[in-house]
């Protein structure tokens, strides 16, 4: 016989933290399951990364934000399955759930969230022959440490949030940074590009790789 839980959240991401801490604000059982060997999501990829639109947090690195989640989240002793990938998910008679894992185990829940956000990132690699030998050394898809591009010059491709905002934490690392984006301008937060024009970096508009 299966242990029953009131909420069984799939995903220990951000959402998936946070919201163990609220089932068990109120008071329900509660299980969460990861796929991954640690809790955190995606923020574990860039921990020296200042997170900026969280509400009521200042700005804060990836790897304190994932601490501060994880002690939250924890605060009422949830179930937390590492490890684990949910492959099957069956509605009962009585309207319970029958979560079935890859290690065959079934996990009988009152209730689900889904917190899954995009899953494993992947990232999208360059488009240039003969780039994959760079990997690791000199390209980069992740960035776990900002002391690898102390003095260096640096080249961020993208526009978005995560480049811009890597941008302008490279800029008193950095010997210089350069921006190259295909678009006429940056869909990143305004207050991030206006920070990044008004510095040294070297911006590169309707432009490739």
């Amino acid at each position: 016989m299966t242990e029953m839980f009131d909420v069984t959240i799939i995903g220990g991401g951000p959402a998936g933290l946070y919201s163990a801490f609220y089932s068990g604000l109120r008071g329900m059982k509660t299980k969460l399951i990861e796929s991954q060997s640690k809790l955190g999501g995606k923020v574990l990829l860039y921990p020296e990364k200042m997170i900026w639109d969280v509400g009521g947090q200042p700005p804060v690195p990836g790897h304190t934000f994932v601490k501060q989640l994880v002690v939250q989240a924890l605060t009422f002793e949830p179930t937390v399955c590492l490890d684990t990938k949910v492959e099957y998910v069956e509605k009962t008679a009585d309207k319970h759930f029958l979560i079935t894992t890859n290690h065959g185990e079934i996990h009988e829940t009152k209730s689900i969230i889904l917190a899954v956000g995009g899953g494993i990132i992947h990232p999208k690699r360059l488009d240039c022959p003969g780039a994959e030998k760079f990997e690791g050394e000199t390209l980069h898809y992740t960035v776990p440490s900002l002391k690898l591009f102390y003095q260096k010059t640096v080249v961020v491709s993208g526009g978005g949030n995560g480049a811009i905002d890597w941008a302008v934490e490279l800029l008193d690392i950095a010997k210089h940074v350069i921006v190259v984006y295909r678009q006429e301008d940056f869909p990143a937060h305004e207050a991030q590009v206006e920070l990044l024009r008004k510095r040294n970096a070297t911006i590169l508009l309707n432009s490739t790789i």
